[in-house]
């Protein structure tokens, strides 16, 4: 979906949401949705320390990109992404951060974003796009999302904590 969509009916038959990137300028628009996935994050502690967390992740290329109701200031969700190259997998979109606000959940926001960012990656040249999900059954309402969007579940993920 292009930018320049807007008052289109979504799935839900609501209104579309106006889809755009999110600059480190604008990082207050993306605070409230990325709170809600990550709330002790503490590069979301305040606009300010997002905004010098997108300028230090920007040699890994992070951007965000969210969903904004007519209306709203703030995004109704917010995508935190980047493009990488693998051995295993080649150039990819990677989807790091996938959130919506209680308030705007089951309008398609996400769904939206998801095929935002599936037109982003083809037009970056990359051959995928990927992302990995936390399990247990407060995650199961994202993995049928992902499901519905044509993502494949491909492998497992292992972490060993550092300390």
């Amino acid at each position: 979906m292009s930018d320049s969509k807007r008052g289109v009916l979504g799935e839900s038959g609501a209104a579309a949401p106006h889809l755009r990137s999110i600059t480190a300028a604008e990082a207050h628009l993306a605070l409230p949705a990325l709170r809600e996935l990550r709330p002790h994050a503490p590069a979301l502690a305040t606009a300010e320390t997002l905004a010098a967390h997108l300028q230090a992740a920007q040699p890994e290329h992070y951007r965000l990109a969210g969903a904004f109701e007519s209306g709203r200031e703030e995004a109704a969700a917010v995508a935190g992404y980047r493009v990488m190259t693998t051995l295993a997998f080649g150039r990819m979109l990677y989807l790091d951060d996938l959130s919506t606000l209680p308030s705007a959940r089951g309008r398609g926001h996400a769904l939206a974003l998801l095929r935002w960012l599936e037109s982003e990656a083809r037009r970056l040249d990359c051959k995928a796009l990927h992302l990995d999900s936390g399990v247990g059954p407060h995650r199961f309402d994202a993995h049928r999302l992902y499901l519905k969007a044509g993502l494949n579940i491909t492998c497992h993920h292992f972490e060993k904590v550092l300390t």
